[in-house]
């Protein structure tokens, strides 16, 4: 289903918003609206597209001046089709993180019960988490959807208490559904990892906790890959963040890899250099501050 149209800002919000309109997957309500609202503090418009190709185009277009895209999940992982996004648009470049809590309600329409849903639909990594609730209530069959906030405007277009979605509570009060439970998601502290991506890299002050974030096509021979992070490690970066993808040639791999580190230091030119020399490709895809609980360090062009 086609997203709701955006409410048109105020015109004394305008300035600000028409300078910071930022794509996300979904319907208003999804996850990545709350990133949005999270890492720009309520100053960013937020735009719903379809896709997460949709996305990364729009930003790469210049359509919106950043695109915010899912990269990993504290309980299904790293997210492929983000692996595959950051390899296809190599006009971006990431600018920033975000990590938003997950927490899932049990959404339906008014004088529905958990007795008399058949179906729970939501997007295909939140039902993975919702596999307690969903043993417990057998009755109850998972159905994929393409995003949390979508699910929940099917459930209320459908009008049937038979139908319910694992979404938000921001996603309830928009359709005006009831939430019939609270916090269905496997764990309390389960968390989504968002990556903000723009046309221009980002500019953060020296000595900020920072993550870079690389691909790299190693060559297909015993112990090139360790010996090209042998830099890290001399270094002491901590890589948080490491995965591989096939590439569009058999039996050949990209790995996707993050380390952190302070911005300035001069090591990562070093070790940068080092992983370049050791790799058939390397693309370099961002420096950007790390998310911390108290919010991350903005950029001075935000």
């Amino acid at each position: 289903m086609p997203p709701d149209t955006l409410t048109e800002p105020s015109p004394s919000a305008q300035r600000t918003l028409d300078r910071l309109r930022v794509a996300f997957q979904g319907e208003f309500g999804a996850f990545g609206e709350e990133a949005i609202h999270l890492l720009w503090r309520g100053e960013a418009h937020p735009v719903p597209k379809a896709t997460f190709e949709d996305v990364m185009s729009a930003a790469e277009s210049r359509d919106v001046e950043y695109g915010m895209l899912p990269i990993e999940s504290t309980l299904a992982g790293g997210l492929d089709v983000a692996y595959d996004l950051l390899s296809l648009h190599d006009g971006l470049k990431i600018v920033a993180e975000v990590i938003v809590p997950v927490h899932l309600c049990l959404l339906a329409v008014p004088g529905a019960t958990i007795k008399s849903l058949r179906t729970l639909s939501s997007h295909p990594v939140m039902l993975e988490q919702c596999t307690h609730f969903l043993g417990r209530y057998k009755h109850i069959t998972p159905q994929p959807a393409w995003d949390t906030a979508g699910a929940a405007r099917e459930v209320r277009d459908a009008g049937d208490r038979t139908r319910a979605a694992a979404s938000t509570r921001r996603a309830a009060e928009r359709f005006d559904l009831a939430v019939l439970m609270d916090h269905i998601e496997d764990r309390p502290d389960s968390q989504m990892r968002f990556l903000a991506v723009a046309r221009d890299a980002a500019t953060i002050p020296e000595n900020t906790p920072a993550r870079t974030a690389l691909l790299a096509v190693f060559p297909h021979e015993a112990g090139a890959l360790v010996s090209a992070l042998g830099p890290m490690a001399e270094a002491k970066f901590n890589i948080s963040h490491l995965a591989s993808r096939p590439t569009r040639e058999p039996w050949r791999y990209q790995f996707f890899l993050e380390f952190e580190h302070a911005s300035g230091d001069p090591a990562v030119h070093t070790a940068l250099a080092a992983i370049r020399r050791a790799t058939d490709e390397f693309r370099l895809l961002g420096t950007y501050p790390r998310w911390t609980t108290a919010g991350t360090q903005r950029t001075p062009e935000w």
